[in-house]
């Protein structure tokens, strides 16, 4: 009897977990298939001349930009969006940007805005997309200064910091409320989103899925182990106090372990990438300042 029970019992328990599982791997499915939101702006709607691009990734992505040149002589920096975005979404930054005399590349990652692809890895293959674009503007024979910054947020950050660290053709870095690694963050966002006990277990069940839906190690998706290795390049790490998705103290961690040259710039904003609009007059000047004692333009 006491046999029966216990195997009814397991059954039961086998049947709920494996339910929660399936949940959660469709929850996993779903968040990273085909995030696309319309381009609302084009760089016109800001008075800037720009070039429609399209360039492949190594994987045979089709993607879509937009080139913006102030001179050909000068350096150029790559603005990337974050999850769920575009780069139409970014303009705010390619602006001021643009008028402090630097270039301009933005584009979409896979399965976001115009560019092709049906699934977004939240930074594992969309390094491929950042390392495309560089080829890209290299490859461009009008581009004489081969000298190029990033500037990334939210997502668009973390791929910034990681792409940096394999590709010295990345001479500065702005990361704009980067994750600290994958892992972590699928499990703060899993407790942000379900708010009911033992939602760190289900962001472990999260993490599984992600593992068996792109094959990879997601605890090798780190920005806080690669962030080192992008000196003597330098980088600026942005947060807002009050972040919950990218706390500051994931900015200052990152601070802590990245090689200078660096800077940390804490503001007091509040939500997830609202830095630049809680005091846009001191984001553009830190800004600005970081990239013209990185990437000098040359009169």
């Amino acid at each position: 009897m006491k046999i029966k029970i216990f195997k009814g019992f397991f059954k039961i328990v086998f049947v709920v977990g494996f339910g929660i599982f399936l949940f959660i791997f469709f929850l996993m499915f779903r968040n990273t298939s085909d995030c696309r939101t319309r381009l609302y702006f084009t760089p016109q709607h800001y008075g800037l001349s720009f070039q429609n691009v399209e360039f492949k990734t190594e994987d045979g992505l089709k993607l879509k930009g937009w080139l913006i040149i102030n001179n050909y002589e000068k350096p150029t920096i790559v603005i990337c969006h974050g999850f769920g975005t575009n780069r139409s979404d970014v303009l705010v930054l390619a602006d001021f940007i643009y008028k402090a005399g630097y270039n301009i590349f933005l584009f979409d990652f896979r399965a976001h805005g115009e560019s092709q692809g049906w699934h977004t890895s939240f930074g594992f293959l969309e390094q491929k997309d950042l390392k495309a674009a560089l080829e890209f503007l290299k490859q461009n024979p009008n581009i004489k200064t081969k000298i190029f910054g990033v500037v990334g947020v939210s997502m668009g950050a973390s791929i910034a910091i990681l792409t940096a660290a394999q590709n010295n053709d990345i001479k500065a870095v702005v990361a704009d409320s980067p994750y600290l690694d994958l892992d972590t963050s699928i499990i703060r966002h899993a407790k942000l989103l379900l708010k009911i006990p033992f939602s760190s277990l289900l962001g472990k069940l999260a993490i599984f899925s992600y593992r068996l839906r792109f094959f990879t190690d997601s605890s090798r998706i780190s920005p806080l182990i690669e962030i080192a290795r992008i000196s003597p390049r330098a980088v600026l790490i942005i947060s807002g106090t009050n972040d919950e998705r990218m706390p500051p103290q994931d900015a200052e961690k990152l601070y802590l372990t990245c090689r200078q040259p660096k800077e940390l710039f804490l503001t007091n904003s509040s939500g997830h990438t609202n830095s630049y609009w809680q005091d846009r007059k001191e984001y553009q000047k830190r800004v600005i300042g970081f990239f013209n004692k990185c990437l000098p333009i040359k009169n």
